[in-house]
C-alpha cells in the first residue's frame, strides 16, 4: 500500500472514531465550549451556540434542561437520541469536577448511532462512572457517620456529663464504669473525626 493510502486509511479511521460533536455547558446552562458539527444535532453552528443558553435548543418538554439539571448534580450517562430516526446519535453525558469537588460543567459528545464509539472512549466512561460510585459511597458513608454515628455518640456522652452533675449536686459520684464509657466514647468521636479528616485529605489530593 501506497504512503498516500496509509495516510488516506488512518484518517479515514480516526474520521470514524471521533465524535459528530462535542460541547461543554458551564453552571449558568450556557455553551462554554462547542465543536465538531454542531449542527448536525443542534441545528446551528458552534459560533452561533457559544454563551448561548441551553433554552436556545430545547424542546417545550425542556428536555436538555432536565439532562443537563441531572449531570450538574454529578451523574454521568449514555443516551440516545431520536433513535427511529436516520439522524440518531448516542450522546454521552459526563460531568466536570472543579477542584472544590463540585460539578463545574457538564461535558457531551455526540456519535452518530451505530458509529463505532473507540474502546478507549467506553473504557473513560465506564471508569468515571466507577470512580463516582465509590465518591457517593464515601460520601454517604462520611453522612452516617456524622448525622448518625458521632451525634448519638455525642448525645449518650452528654446524658452521662448531666448524670454526673445531677449526682454531684447529691453529693455522689459517677460509678467507675460511667466513667470508663464517657472515655470510651470520646475515644470513639476522637478516632471518626480523625477518619473523616484522613477522608477529605485525600479527596483533595486526588
Amino acid at each position: 500500500m501506497s504512503k498516500a493510502g496509509s495516510i488516506a486509511n488512518m484518517v479515514r479511521t480516526v474520521a470514524e472514531w471521533m465524535p459528530v460533536c462535542q460541547w461543554s455547558f458551564n453552571q449558568a446552562r450556557c455553551f462554554d465550549y462547542v465543536g465538531g458539527d454542531a449542527a448536525a444535532l443542534f441545528h446551528r453552528t458552534g459560533p452561533q451556540l457559544l454563551r448561548r443558553h441551553v433554552s436556545t435548543i430545547d424542546d417545550a418538554k425542556r428536555s436538555w434542561a432536565v439532562r443537563l439539571d441531572r449531570i450538574f448534580t454529578g451523574e454521568s450517562r449514555l443516551e440516545s437520541i431520536a433513535p427511529a430516526s436516520p439522524d440518531a446519535y448516542a450522546i454521552t453525558h459526563l460531568p466536570v469536577h472543579g477542584p472544590d469537588g463540585a460539578v463545574a460543567y457538564a461535558a457531551g459528545f455526540a456519535y452518530h448511532a451505530g458509529q463505532p464509539v473507540p474502546p478507549a472512549a467506553e473504557l473513560e466512561f465506564t471508569a468515571l462512572a466507577i470512580l463516582q460510585a465509590l465518591e457517593a459511597e464515601r460520601a454517604r458513608t462520611d453522612r452516617f457517620l456524622h448525622d448518625v454515628i458521632a451525634q448519638c455518640l455525642t448525645s449518650t456522652g452528654l446524658e452521662l456529663e448531666v448524670q454526673r452533675l445531677e449526682l454531684k449536686a447529691l453529693g455522689m459520684e459517677l460509678p467507675d464504669r460511667a466513667w470508663e464509657i464517657q472515655r470510651s466514647l470520646e475515644e470513639a468521636l476522637n478516632r471518626i473525626r480523625e477518619f473523616r479528616a484522613d477522608e477529605k485529605t485525600r479527596t483533595v489530593s486526588e
